[in-house]
């Protein structure tokens, strides 16, 4: 088999460069976005109105571009299982939302790193559906701080927030799961309050100073944000606020009433109804789009924050950076994927092409790479810079021989697949500059539009997704405009037949919290 022959030569790879990279070892940091749009960074092709990254670009222009990244799923959880672990998560059951989880069985870049000899840490989102080994600490890290939802508030994060929700009814914070209020977690299990402050703020001052701890052993941080994921209610300070004039929504503990977009369990006893108009674009907020921006801008800060600690530590020469987004953008959120079609949670390129760069000073020299590549392919970029080889057959490739310019493509010669399982009944086959697409059922899904000032229109815009197969040449049409499928009927079947194969090897969908013991396919 194809993955055995990869496996085995990279066992080889990681012997013969052990002596290199003991010698060599850099720090390595992991940056994911969430929920960022394709056009939300300043150094694509096309860059949406009012993004401002000066810092991502900055990072960009000294670093590998790649234009043609994907995520291995559309939607956070499952899409953070394939990036940590180099391996499709449909092996053990996890297509979709809720489903999967990360099993014991398998090995996650961070135990990886530690055995490598670095000291490591996870700031930030840790959302992975649960399961056995869903626990930061069981994964490789010394230390870490954050939160395993899905989403998190940005400023409620003090116990007296908590308390102010539990005066007012009791049991309310149990019912805000979606986007939950209070503390942060650190190591294992410690509740961290903060005061005054938001979550991008709070993992940057961490990270800074995990990076500055003093050690003889080089550092491995996995840093995710979860900016700019919902709920984005407000300006995450006061200074952004005012710079993109954006309504004060001051939160006062011992208000009567929180208004609207604080949710207040006795105003608004129903949660779902507040999550919904909040984070589903049940109410579109006129200035959503300039909320967003905010929050991508602080991250941004934030990001620039941690290259200067590098320069000011003596580090940014033998420190690789990788910065990505967990999966496309979100119409949810306000996010623009410019020329990219459609959105999160769907398996068009909109759901799953996302920014990604990769600066090495030491080694890599700033170019741009067209080829498609995948997130998968860190774990295997990682072990073939430290020397140590991965405990199982990895499904992404190292990045090093096409950064170096030795090969010129990763993936042409054998097809990459995506599958969100029974949930959406999507799934895509892509092989070179072709992608098979097939859709169940027919969706409509709402995008927000902006009018003059920038600001939110009330009536949203009606965008269908087509149903049936539908094939791509996505070199010819990256938007994917034109259906191919009646043309080329043949290589419709030989890619369908690509898939039926593949889907085999994999296990069925299983829910994360049943997945005590996890049936996983290799």
């Amino acid at each position: 088999m194809k993955w055995m022959g990869r496996f085995l030569l990279s066992l080889a790879m990681c012997g013969a460069l052990s002596g290199f990279a003991q010698a060599s070892l850099p720090n390595v940091i992991v940056i994911l976005a969430d929920d960022l749009g394709y056009a939300d960074v300043g150094f694509h092709e096309v860059v949406a109105d009012g993004v401002h990254t000066p810092n991502l670009d900055r990072l960009a222009e000294s670093g590998v571009v790649f234009r043609n990244a994907y995520a291995a799923s559309p939607v956070c959880s499952n899409s953070r299982l394939a990036f940590s672990t180099g391996r499709y998560p449909q092996r053990w059951g996890a297509y979709f939302y809720g489903q999967g989880g990360l099993p014991t069985t398998e090995q996650t870049i961070a135990e990886m790193m530690r055995e490598a000899g670095y000291r490591t840490m996870k700031i930030g989102k840790n959302h992975l559906n649960r399961g056995a080994k869903e626990d930061p600490m069981k994964h490789g890290f010394d230390h870490w701080l954050g939160f395993t939802n899905h989403s998190w508030d940005f400023n409620l994060l003090s116990e007296k927030d908590v308390e102010a929700y539990e005066k007012k009814e009791a049991g309310s914070i149990a019912k805000a799961k979606m986007a939950p209020i209070g503390p942060l977690t650190r190591d294992n299990g410690e509740p961290a309050s903060f005061e005054n402050t938001n979550t991008t703020e709070v993992f940057g001052r961490e990270s800074v100073s995990f990076i500055k701890t003093e050690s003889e052993k080089p550092f491995y941080l996995q840093l995710e944000f979860n900016a700019v994921h919902t709920p984005l209610t407000r300006a995450p300070n006061e200074q952004l606020r005012k710079k993109y004039g954006i309504p004060d929504h001051p939160f006062d503990r011992d208000a009567k009433v929180w208004p609207y977009p604080y949710w207040d369990p006795v105003a608004q006893p129903e949660y779902n109804e507040w999550y919904d108009q909040t984070c589903h674009l049940g109410i579109p907020d006129p200035y959503g789009r300039k909320i967003y921006l905010a929050h991508l801008e602080l991250m941004d800060s934030v990001v620039g924050q941690v290259m200067d600690t590098l320069k000011e530590e003596g580090l940014d020469e033998k420190t690789l950076v990788f910065f990505s987004s967990d999966n496309g953008g979100s119409d949810q959120s306000y996010a623009n994927n410019g020329p990219v079609n459609a959105y999160k949670y769907c398996l068009m390129d909109g759901g799953i092409k996302v920014p990604m760069v990769v600066r090495w000073p030491r080694k890599f020299k700033a170019k741009t790479i067209d080829a498609v590549v995948t997130h998968r392919d860190i774990f295997a970029s990682l072990s073939e810079i430290t020397g140590v080889a991965p405990r199982k057959p990895l499904d992404g490739e190292s990045l090093i021989p096409l950064i170096k310019g030795d090969v010129i493509s990763l993936h042409d010669e054998e097809a990459m697949f995506w599958d969100s399982g029974k949930k959406r009944q999507n799934w895509v086959v892509r092989e070179g500059d072709w992608k098979l697409v097939y859709r169940e059922e027919s969706y409509d899904y709402q995008a927000y539009e902006l009018d003059e000032n920038g600001l939110v229109k009330s009536a949203l815009r009606t965008v269908p997704l087509a149903t049936g197969l539908q094939l791509y040449n996505m070199d010819a049409d990256p938007g994917e405009l034109n259906n191919l499928s009646t043309s080329h009927p043949e290589r419709v079947e030989e890619m369908k037949a690509l898939y039926e194969k593949w889907r085999v090897q994999m296990a069925d969908p299983v829910r994360g919290k049943k997945a005590t013991i996890i049936q996983v396919k290799l």
